[in-house]
C-alpha cells in the first residue's frame, strides 16, 4: 500500500501543469526562502522543520532538516528522538498571487534514538535525595524517502505563513509531522 501511494505521489509531480500560469515568479531567475515551523508528529513529542529552498520557474530543491523528539527538563534518560537531514527536489504551483503549493520528494539521512536497557542506578546509599537511573541509548541510522506537501499564503513579497505536512519513509521507522510556520525570503515580486 505504501509502495502505491508513494507511486502516485511521483506521479503528481512530474505532472505538466499546461493550464495553470504561475502569476508570481516572472521578473526574477531564482527565488529563496528559509523556513522555520513546528507542530505535531506520528510520534510522541514535538515536531520541528528547518526548510531552505531555491527555486526556479516552477522546479524547486530545498534542504530539509525535522525531527520529533520527546522533551523532558529534567533528568538523564535519553529523549526518544527520530530526524531527517535531506534534500528534495519537486514542483511548486501558484494560484491567485497569494497561495503557493510545493509538492516534494527526495532523499535523506535518517536516525532514531531511543531508550535501550537499564544499566544502573547512580545512588551509592540509603538515603539518596538526588539519583537517577543510567540507560543505554540505541541509535539507529538509515537512509529515508522524505515527502512534503507546503502551503504558503503569501503576506507579502518577503514572507509568507505556511502549513505543512512531512513524512519520511523508511526501514527503521517511518514518521510524519504536521506543521505551522513561517518562511522569509524572496518569495514573489511586488504586486502592482
Amino acid at each position: 500500500m505504501m509502495k502505491y501511494l508513494l507511486i502516485c505521489f511521483c506521479l503528481l509531480l512530474f505532472i505538466d501543469a499546461s493550464a495553470q500560469q504561475d502569476t508570481l515568479h516572472q521578473n526574477h531567475k531564482f527565488y529563496y526562502g528559509v523556513g522555520l515551523s513546528g507542530g505535531k508528529g506520528t510520534e510522541d513529542g514535538g515536531y520541528g522543520e528547518l526548510h531552505l529552498y531555491l527555486q526556479r520557474k516552477t522546479n524547486y530543491i530545498a534542504f530539509k532538516s525535522s525531527g520529533i523528539s520527546e522533551f523532558e527538563l529534567f533528568g538523564d534518560k535519553p529523549n526518544p528522538s527520530i530526524s531527517d537531514v535531506g534534500i528534495i527536489v519537486g514542483k511548486s504551483y501558484s494560484f491567485e498571487r497569494y497561495i503557493n503549493i510545493k509538492l516534494g520528494a527526495g532523499l535523506a539521512f535518517t536516525e532514531q534514538i531511543s531508550r535501550g536497557a537499564f544499566l544502573y542506578n547512580t545512588c551509592k546509599s540509603m538515603f539518596c535525595l538526588f539519583d537517577h537511573d543510567v540507560y543505554e541509548i540505541v541509535t539507529t541510522r538509515t537512509i529515508g524517502i522524505p515527502i512534503e506537501v507546503r502551503t504558503s499564503f503569501l503576506v507579502g513579497r518577503a514572507a509568507a505563513l505556511t502549513l505543512g505536512m512531512s513524512a519520511n519513509l523508511n526501514n527503521a521507522n517511518s514518521f510524519c509531522g504536521f506543521s505551522v510556520g513561517a518562511t522569509f525570503g524572496r518569495l514573489r515580486d511586488r504586486v502592482k
